[in-house]
């Protein structure tokens, strides 16, 4: 009888204490490796930089990346890239709003809202002022590498949602 409980009581701990709690070093540790992947990522995109961008991405099966209103996998972002990055000469980016979430010492998700504008080979501009992007980035043996994606620009309400914020 004393083992039959013993089994369950020793998985049900396993399972309860799988996340434990990071100490403040590993999220300092994380916090520091993360903004420098994310300057890096968006200095790619100042300066249009196709081949630190593409770098970033996560070479797997969990890839997805949401923007202009389509979702990309791996296979489909490089190809996007590849068509669309040489008709770009460069962006520039006014941070309005960052935040960084740290899942795990191997995880974190970047938010960022802000004024990018996209500056086109042809002489066209594109300047969105509330622009919203998400980043969630996975560490690997060669680095931080983007899994998860979503970019787009801030919808217009009927209300004013000021002032719940």
């Amino acid at each position: 009888m004393k083992a039959r409980l013993f089994i369950p009581l020793l998985l049900l701990l396993a399972a309860c204490t799988y996340n434990t709690p990071m100490t403040d070093e590993q999220k300092t540790a994380v916090m520091e490796e993360g903004s420098a992947v994310v300057q890096a990522f968006f200095d790619a995109l100042t300066v249009n930089n196709a081949q630190t961008l593409i770098g970033t991405f996560e070479n797997s099966a969990d890839f997805n990346y949401v923007v202009a209103g389509e979702v990309y996998n791996y296979d489909k972002m490089l190809e996007m890239a590849n068509r669309v990055l040489p008709l770009i000469e460069r962006q520039t980016f006014d941070t309005k709003f960052e935040q960084y979430v740290i899942v795990d010492p191997n995880c974190f998700v970047y938010t960022w809202r802000g004024k990018n504008g996209m500056y086109m080979k042809s002489g066209e501009e594109v300047v969105m002022e509330d622009y919203l992007v998400t980043y969630c980035f996975r560490k690997h043996e060669e680095g931080w590498k983007l899994f998860a994606g979503h970019e787009s620009a801030k919808v217009p309400y009927p209300i004013d949602t000021q002032t719940v914020e």
